[in-house]
């Protein structure tokens, strides 16, 4: 019955065969007591049924030796309770096979503590279906190693709610794939430091969708720094359809901190300083003589 294994104490699971787990149910581990998953392993979590995984809780889960995790899978992830995702630490998420994260979701993500992020790696990441980011906070975007944002794409961005961006650094802008900043917003942009938008490049700024730089602030702006060279030319070309979608999308506030434009109310005012400095440019005559040796 179920309710035996209410007797089960870390010394008799160590002593257990692996195979063994593959008779576990839900209500087995409910009534098992979470010190006794201080005998688990990593084989015998691999036995498990999927199913018996429903009986866990984050006391469970916080008596588990890290390396037991090696064991999971996406199923057994998936049939877990997200509250006992809150047993989770920084060396059991190291310890996760990347598959494991296929049966993340954002419930599960939103109960796991925050330090248990500093695990994650950018395999990890990118098996994460993208709804799971729904859970993500900023104290996680913190914890996180900043290469585990090389898993991200643009549609994982999409679903992580904005204020989550107030825990990016340099770091993690830096290591986090061009096309995953199609799925930014202005809010996004808008928690966001500005020591991220000082490592964005020049490609991130591409991806990224025209309106989301109405999140964009004057100390943002002025520490975009090389987002704004041209990728290709050394040289300003003329500005594309995307550039000039984004400047409209910015506020008046945002390009007045950084433009040398700045001051200017109109688009005529600017005309008349261009046709000013023309007037007090020196003339130049032509010399017949140019050229010739």
């Amino acid at each position: 019955p179920a309710d035996a294994m209410g007797g089960m104490d870390a010394d008799m699971m160590t002593a257990m065969p692996a195979g063994a787990m593959g008779g576990m149910d839900a209500d087995m581990m409910a009534a098992c007591p979470a010190d006794a998953m201080g005998g688990m392993d990593a084989g015998m979590m691999a036995n498990m049924p999927a199913d018996a995984m429903g009986g866990m809780d984050a006391d469970m889960m916080t008596a588990m030796p890290a390396d037991a995790m090696g064991g999971m899978d996406a199923d057994m992830m998936t049939a877990m309770p997200a509250d006992a995702m809150g047993g989770m630490d920084a060396d059991m998420m190291t310890a996760m096979p990347a598959g494991a994260m296929g049966g993340m979701d954002a419930d599960m993500m939103a109960a796991c503590p925050a330090d248990a992020m500093g695990g994650m790696d950018a395999g990890m990441m990118a098996n994460m279906p993208a709804d799971a980011m729904g859970g993500m906070d900023a104290d996680m975007m913190t914890a996180m190693p900043a290469d585990a944002m090389g898993g991200m794409d643009a549609d994982m961005m999409t679903a992580m709610p904005a204020g989550a961006m107030g825990g990016m650094d340099a770091d993690m802008m830096a290591a986090c794939p061009a096309d995953a900043m199609g799925g930014m917003d202005a809010g996004m942009m808008a928690n966001m430091s500005t020591e991220c938008t000082d490592a964005m490049s020049p490609a991130q700024m591409a991806n990224m969708p025209a309106d989301a730089m109405g999140g964009m602030d004057d100390g943002g702006m002025g520490a975009l720094g090389g987002a704004l060279a041209d990728p290709i030319q050394d040289a300003p070309g003329p500005m594309d359809a995307t550039a000039d979608a984004a400047l409209t999308a910015m506020d008046a506030g945002a390009i007045s901190g950084s433009s040398p434009a700045a001051g200017m109310d109109t688009a005529a005012d600017a005309a008349a300083a261009v046709e000013d400095v023309a007037e007090d440019a020196p003339a130049v005559e032509d010399d017949p003589t140019a050229g010739m040796a």
